[in-house]
């Protein structure tokens, strides 16, 4: 008998893409399609059931893909939720001053007094700052190697930075580097504050620099506006204080929250491999409490901390929310923007990094997120209004790239150029001629004609909502303690206890802990109040949980009961 062929399908696939998937040709799998009444070209999207049929008539059995959970959350809002240091990025210009600033308020204001002697470069540490009301508050700072990192992150789902420090020379004034850095801070939709260095200066002009800043949108607190500046010396420290003490205020309003108890994620802010040490990662933890020892799983790889240090090089044992940390213990060096979660154990671990990998390459298949077209319209005035609204589409991470664009009618160069790009080609008020209608089709290049704007765009934010990474959120509704574990066999279990938070409903994900570390996950099965089934238990309610692959429960575990929506 022949092996079973698994093929693990998301909620929605190109034509293109299950035909790679499949190792079969793009035309064979076009024919199928219009034998079961569905007409698709090669670049358009079906849905999972369409597919998983599809897949049966060239052998194959279809599996739902599941897709890792990418969601970050500035603020975590829960029972056990408290206040959690701001996260600020010092950005600016080059050689205005933003490396020398780090260097102040670390040398200056780590906590506990320990700045000795620290020279070496980090990616991120945290201070304690007095402020002037005699209180010691943390702030974590993050140092991006550029621009282009401070993107990727927010490429990654992870805008994790609470507040940005823009940094303008006094002596020099607004640049395009500057400008540039505002751009990704607005990007982010972060809170700006402008630090004028190098104020005492010879050639220091205060006042110009806060009309430049008055030009781009960031008019003073003191001239009517909305922005807070703060004049400061990185040499001598002048000032800072008074910035931190902005940075505090201007957080606060913020109410940045955080559960320390939460199963623990962060994000890889650097990595490199150590001849000595192995595989190193500096992580910002954004939720929960990472403790040495856990097996955690990032992007390609995975393992158990076997060390965890602070900013300053001192071994830990935890690390809670805003906390920069650096581990080693992992399998492989991580990429920077990596997002890190813990898993129970290795062999689950292992299985994550298969599902991210099997994520990551579809995704890649699909064109990045990216919707690629070439555009010619039948004049002017009309690429220019299509230009300007297509500009500003965008579903979730997805949005469309304009390879090239002109006015006159498609001709082959437009559809050489889309073919290997596998870009959509729309021609607007401009009918193409039957040749090149048939080059496309030859080239399997999908061509448009449009007459009417909103047509164009509602084809293209179809495309964007099909090419889109769907974003998981998960929500705990309530929490269960145990009583009496009833039997417990091969991950089969039933429990019965008292429902203490929220309510109890049949839900897609239980998460086991004992003495708040987590145990295990396991999946809903029933839910009864005495001998009768119910779709709830709420609080002061006893009631029995069924469960399968659970792990081994004791009297006083507490579940968590999670629902996983899709955003």
């Amino acid at each position: 008998m022949a092996e079973q062929k698994v093929l693990q399908l998301p909620e929605s696939i190109s034509v293109r893409a299950l035909a790679d998937k499949m190792k079969v040709g793009a035309t064979d799998v076009i024919g199928k399609l219009i034998k079961n009444g569905v007409m698709a070209t090669i670049n358009q999207s079906i849905d999972y059931d369409t597919a998983a049929l599809l897949v049966e008539e060239f052998g194959w059995t279809a599996e739902q893909e599941v897709v890792a959970t990418n969601v970050f959350t500035k603020s975590t809002d829960t029972k056990s939720s408290i206040a959690r240091p701001p996260i600020v990025t010092i950005m600016g210009h080059v050689d205005h001053g933003k490396t020398s600033l780090l260097d102040f308020i670390r040398q200056s204001n780590i906590a506990g007094g320990e700045s000795g002697g620290i020279t070496q470069h980090i990616s991120a540490y945290q201070i304690e700052f007095k402020t002037s009301e005699g209180s010691k508050r943390k702030i974590t700072f993050v140092d991006t190697p550029g621009h282009e990192a401070f993107s990727a992150l927010r490429a990654h789902g992870a805008s994790i930075t609470d507040l940005v420090i823009l940094v303008v020379a006094a002596d020099d004034g607004v640049k395009p580097q500057t400008l540039e850095a505002l751009h990704h801070a607005r990007s982010a939709n972060v809170p700006v504050i402008v630090a004028i260095n190098k104020f005492d200066l010879p050639g220091a002009n205060i006042e110009r620099v806060k009309q430049q800043l008055v030009e781009n949108d960031l008019a003073p607190e003191e001239w009517g506006g909305k922005t807070v500046v703060v004049p400061v010396s990185a040499k001598t420290g002048k000032g800072v204080d008074q910035l931190l003490e902005m940075v505090i205020l201007t957080t606060d309003l913020l109410e940045l929250k955080a559960d320390p108890e939460a199963p623990s994620e962060g994000i890889v802010i650097e990595a490199n491999m150590d001849k000595q040490r192995g595989p190193i990662a500096t992580v910002l933890i954004y939720n929960g409490t990472l403790r040495a020892g856990q097996v955690v799983v990032t992007g390609g790889t995975y393992g158990r901390i076997k060390v965890l240090e602070n900013d300053l090089g001192r071994n830990i044992v935890t690390a809670g929310p805003a906390t920069p940390v650096v581990i080693m213990g992992l399998k492989n060096v991580p990429i920077f923007g990596d997002r890190l979660i813990t898993a129970p154990n290795e062999k689950v671990a292992k299985t994550m990094v298969v599902q991210t990998a099997t994520t990551s390459k579809a995704v890649t298949d699909e064109n990045d997120n990216h919707l690629r077209i070439v555009l010619k319209t039948d004049v002017g005035g009309s690429l220019a209004a299509l230009e300007d609204s297509i500009s500003k589409l965008k579903i979730k991470d997805a949005t469309v790239e304009i390879l090239s664009s002109g006015i006159g009618a498609i001709n082959e160069n437009d559809i050489n150029l889309a073919k290997p790009a596998k870009a959509l080609v729309i021609a607007f008020r401009s009918t193409p001629t039957k040749r090149m209608l048939d080059l496309a089709e030859k080239e399997e290049v999908e061509l448009r004609e449009f007459w009417v704007i909103y047509e164009a765009l509602d084809l293209l934010t179809e495309k964007l909502k099909k090419i889109a990474t769907p974003v998981y959120v998960r929500e705990e509704t309530g929490r269960l303690k145990i009583l009496q574990v009833f039997s417990q066999k091969k991950g089969i279990a039933i429990a019965g206890g008292d429902v203490t938070q929220g309510i109890v409903t049949m839900s897609d994900e239980v998460v086991a802990y004992r003495d708040k570390e987590e145990i295990g996950k396991a999946k809903m099965t029933g839910l009864k109040i005495g001998k009768v089934a119910v779709d709830q238990a709420e609080v002061g309610e006893q009631c029995g949980v069924g469960m399968e692959g659970a792990p081994e429960l004791e009297k006083g575990d507490v579940l968590a009961f999670i629902k996983i929506s899709v955003e």
